[in-house]
């Protein structure tokens, strides 16, 4: 037998949590946010919370944990080979008119692209609403712009970038300032057989050569605000840039940062509380 606790939190607290839990004795930890699909007969989230569920294979240890974290008691579940149950919260989705994500155990649709994306890596996999809109308007955008030029900023997982490649994009890039999660969107391409990507440890977009078609951006609103000029500055002349990583509330305040760089807004759509800002290049 083994034991779960569960925990509520914040969403941008979510990942301290779990590394808590770890620190704590967890054997693993299953995070939840507000707009990820959840398993039938998971329980809604509270607004404005995520839900993070450890295992731990010693009841003491889960006890513990429950009391230092203010929490429920741990609720005794049935063994079972996690190496493979994990799998059952990741299936093949659509994210574009042409598009899909999928696990690495499950073969491609029969017709458009499929990118594979090992969950494990924990870095992206399309699930989330901020990421799932940034692939709907690359294939969009590529759809409209065959063969155009990508910079996709905070590659994370590299899902993005690999989407555009596999999608027939010229020049893709894809930036990121955490080495770890750049090794993981190379280990990606690599899954898919995809080369010549150019992944590049960066901070500052700035610090990439040339314009692009295609500007995308998946990060929270502040480190939006901050590479407003560097990122302005890489959309070519009638390029788009596209913005996420923004709750609902928020896309009035990305809007202003690059209309302040001289882009002009061009599209607004919304998912389960996120919003995704477009932006263009006259």
């Amino acid at each position: 037998m083994s034991w779960a606790l569960v925990l509520l939190a914040p969403p941008e607290d979510l990942e301290i949590r779990a590394v808590q839990l770890f620190d704590h004795g967890a054997l693993g930890v299953e995070l939840q946010e507000p707009g990820m699909p959840l398993m039938p007969g998971t329980p809604p989230l509270p607004d404005g919370c995520g839900r993070a569920i450890a295992h731990f294979a010693d009841a003491e240890a889960a006890s513990e944990s429950a009391l230092f974290f203010g929490a429920e008691p741990p609720v005794e579940v049935p063994e079972q080979d996690w190496s493979v149950a994990w799998r059952t919260h990741h299936r093949s989705m659509q994210v574009g008119p042409r598009s899909w994500v999928r696990p690495p155990w499950e073969k491609p649709p029969l017709s458009g692209v499929a990118v594979a994306i090992d969950p494990g890596m924990a870095f992206g996999t399309g699930s989330h609403p901020t990421t799932a809109l940034c692939l709907e308007r690359c294939d969009e955008l590529l759809y409209r712009f065959p063969g155009a030029d990508v910079l996709d900023v905070g590659t994370g997982s590299g899902v993005i970038a690999l989407l555009a490649k596999m999608l027939g994009a010229g020049r893709v890039v894809g930036t990121e300032n955490d080495a770890v999660a750049l090794e993981a969107a190379r280990q990606g391409a690599a899954l898919n057989g995809i080369e010549g990507i150019e992944w590049m440890l960066a901070d500052d977009p700035a610090a990439v050569p040339g314009r692009f078609e295609i500007v995308i951006a998946n990060i929270l609103l502040n480190t939006l605000e901050d590479l407003a000029p560097a990122m302005a500055s890489k959309v070519a002349d009638g390029g788009r840039l596209v913005l996420c990583g923004l709750l609902a509330a928020q896309g009035d305040a990305a809007e202003r940062a690059y209309v302040a760089q001289g882009l002009r807004p061009s599209a607004r759509k919304e998912r389960e509380g996120w919003v995704r800002v477009e932006l263009s290049r006259p």
